[in-house]
C-alpha cells in the first residue's frame, strides 16, 4: 500500500517532529513524505531513515490553485491508496487534490485548535466532509471540530502523537542552587513565552535564584528579546535557538514549563515528561488527559499571571526527592500510552477499512 503524507513544511515544528517519528516505521507499505512548500530538517530526517521525501515548493497561501493542480497530478501520477494531510493548508490544498485524483481513502488531521473565522468554519467543514476520516490529537480538539466545524462523529478520530523511547543518559547531578527552568517551543504569540518571562522577572525580584533557558526559534522571537531587556532579566534568560534533539536540555532542567494559550498534542510536553523532568502546563489539549495535578505534574489555567507565580513558587520551594518522583509518574504515564506502536497500528486501522 503505497501512503502519503502531506503537511506544509518539513522543517521543523510539531507536525514535522511527528512525521519524523513515523518514518522510523518499519513495515511494507510504500511511505512518502511530501510538503507543500519548503523541506529542511524533517525533511532530511525522514530521508535519512529511508523513506522518500517530495518538497514542492508551492504556494500555500489558502486558496491556491496552482497548488492543487500540481498535487493532483502528482497524485494521478502516483497512485496512493491513501492521503493523509495534516495542518490546515495542507489539507485544504491536499484533500481537495486527492478527491480530485479519486484516491481511494482520504485522512485529514486537525494539529490543534485553531483561531478560524465564520467563513474558514464553513470552508473546513466543506474540506472535512470531503474526508474519509478526519483525526484530531486529544479530546479538545475533537471536540471543537464536532462543534465548530460540524465534522460527523463517525468520521472523527483521535489518535495521540507518537513516541520513540530511545535510552536516556543518567541525568546529571545539579550541585548548584540555580533552579532551571526550560521550555522548548515554536516561539509564535499562541505559546505564550511572555507569560513566563513576566513571572521570572517577578520572581527574580523576590531573590529566587532561577534561570530560564528557551529552546526554539520562530517569528516572535525579537519579540521575546526585546521584552527580557525590557524586564531587565538578560542575565537569566537563554535563548537556545532550535535544537534537532532537545533531551539534553530537558535532562538538565528542573522544571520544564508550556504555557500556550491553545495546544493540540504537545510532543514537547511528551518528551519532557519520558525524559523525567517535572513538567508544568497549562490545561489544553491533551495536556489534561496526560497530567495529573500534583502527582505527575502541574496545571495551571492558560493566561493567568497569577496562577503561574503561584504554582511555580510552590515547585520552587517544593523539595528535590518529591520533584524526583513527580518526574518518575510522569515517565511512566507517556511510556505506557504513547508508543510509535499503538499510533501506528490506529493508523492501519483507518487505511485499510
Amino acid at each position: 500500500m503505497k501512503i502519503v503524507r502531506l503537511a506544509t513544511f518539513l522543517d521543523f515544528g510539531g507536525v514535522e517532529r511527528r512525521l519524523e517519528t513515523l518514518s522510523h516505521i518499519r513495515d511494507e507499505h510504500d511511505w512518502v513524505f511530501c510538503a507543500i512548500n519548503k523541506g529542511g530538517t524533517a525533511a532530511e530526517n525522514i530521508q535519512k531513515q529511508g523513506k522518500r521525501v517530495v518538497c514542492f515548493g508551492l504556494s500555500y497561501k489558502i486558496p491556491s490553485f496552482a497548488t492543487i493542480y500540481k498535487l493532483y497530478r502528482f497524485f494521478k501520477k502516483e497512485k496512493p491508496e491513501v492521503v493523509h494531510t495534516s495542518g490546515a493548508e495542507a489539507n485544504f490544498h491536499g484533500v481537495l487534490a486527492a478527491k480530485l485524483a479519486k484516491v481511494p481513502v482520504i485522512v485529514s488531521e486537525e494539529i490543534g485548535i485553531p483561531s478560524q473565522s465564520k467563513t474558514a468554519k464553513r470552508i473546513f467543514k466543506f474540506i472535512y466532509n470531503l474526508s474519509d476520516y478526519v483525526i484530531g490529537n486529544s479530546a479538545p480538539v475533537i471536540s471543537y471540530l464536532e462543534k465548530e466545524n460540524g465534522v460527523k462523529r463517525k468520521k472523527l478520530q483521535q489518535i495521540p502523537n507518537p513516541m520513540i523511547f530511545q535510552e536516556l543518559d543518567e541525568r546529571p547531578e545539579r550541585k548548584d542552587e540555580i533552579f532551571s527552568i526550560v521550555s522548548v517551543s515554536r516561539l509564535e504569540p499562541v505559546k505564550n513565552i511572555e507569560s513566563v518571562l513576566r513571572v521570572i522577572a517577578q520572581l527574580l525580584s523576590e531573590q529566587h535564584k532561577i534561570r530560564y533557558t528557551i529552546v526554539g526559534d520562530g517569528s516572535h522571537r525579537f519579540v521575546l528579546e526585546a521584552l527580557v531587556k525590557e524586564l531587565n532579566i538578560e542575565e537569566y534568560v537563554t535563548f537556545a535557538g532550535y535544537q534537532s534533539n532537545p533531551i539534553p536540555f530537558l535532562q538538565a532542567a528542573d522544571l520544564y514549563v508550556l504555557t500556550s494559550f491553545t495546544e493540540g498534542f504537545s510532543n514537547s510536553l511528551a518528551e519532557a515528561m519520558y525524559s523525567e523532568t517535572p513538567s508544568l502546563s497549562t490545561r489544553v489539549g491533551a495536556a489534561e488527559a496526560i497530567i495529573s495535578e500534583g502527582e505527575n505534574g502541574w496545571l495551571v489555567p492558560p493566561g493567568d499571571d497569577e496562577v503561574l507565580k503561584r504554582t511555580l513558587t510552590t515547585i520552587l520551594t517544593t523539595d528535590r526527592e518529591t520533584r524526583k518522583a513527580i518526574g518518575k509518574k510522569g515517565k511512566q504515564m507517556i511510556a505506557a500510552n504513547y508508543s510509535l506502536a499503538n499510533h501506528a497500528a490506529m493508523l492501519m486501522k483507518l487505511y485499510q477499512n
